[in-house]
């Protein structure tokens, strides 16, 4: 993906559809459709697998996962891998690879950034907010104190498909594998057909 074109074109969005979905798949548990700005990726089915979410929250707070994993299969598969403690391998790769890293969690404030001017954002503390990004990268990773810290594979997996970008990507196909269930799974969004096509949002 070109670095500079935003929104990248593989964003799609979120239709009505898409919301009743997610808010079954999430019953019983907190889960805030509006703070969805588009899907990121979608599976066979046509369901969102990962979200794209807005940078602050109807509170004025910033929000620090700009990509949301969504999809219940690629949720089980991370969940498997942080039991084993791949979590550990996925950080060797992280710190063998620093210098993309650190322009990784730089582009990914400036992400953060471009999604508040295209939604045209507005809140009383916005300049904390924007001083925040200098501080926090991907998924609230402190960038100074611990940028090779990937705190879960669900926040680096969500991240690699939403952005088709990361500094440990090679890993992160061999280790996830197959990403989409192809009707396998017995989550309800594996029965039912989605949104195969959607305009770019």
């Amino acid at each position: 993906m070109p670095e500079d074109d935003f929104p990248p074109v593989f964003w799609t969005a979120l239709t009505y559809d898409d919301s009743k979905m997610l808010e079954r798949i999430n019953n019983g548990r907190r889960f805030d459709v509006s703070f969805i700005y588009a899907v990121a990726r979608r599976c066979s089915n046509g369901w969102p697998q990962v979200v794209v979410c807005r940078p602050i929250t109807t509170n004025g707070v910033p929000f620090p996962t700009v990509f949301w994993l969504t999809c219940p299969y690629l949720d089980r598969k991370c969940g498997a891998l942080e039991s084993r403690q791949k979590i550990h391998d996925l950080e060797t790769v992280l710190y063998g690879n620093r210098s993309e890293v650190s322009k990784w969690h730089h582009d990914y404030a400036k992400l953060r950034k471009e999604l508040i001017e295209k939604e045209k954002i507005e809140t009383d503390n916005m300049y904390a907010v924007m001083k925040s990004f200098e501080t926090y990268g991907v998924g609230g990773i402190n960038m100074a104190k611990s940028p090779c810290s990937a705190k879960c594979i669900h926040l680096q997996t969500a991240t690699w498909l939403g952005w088709m970008r990361h500094p440990a990507s090679e890993w992160l196909e061999k280790n996830i594998g197959e990403l989409d269930c192809n009707g396998s799974c017995n989550a309800i969004c594996a029965l039912e057909q989605g949104n195969i096509k959607n305009d770019v949002n």
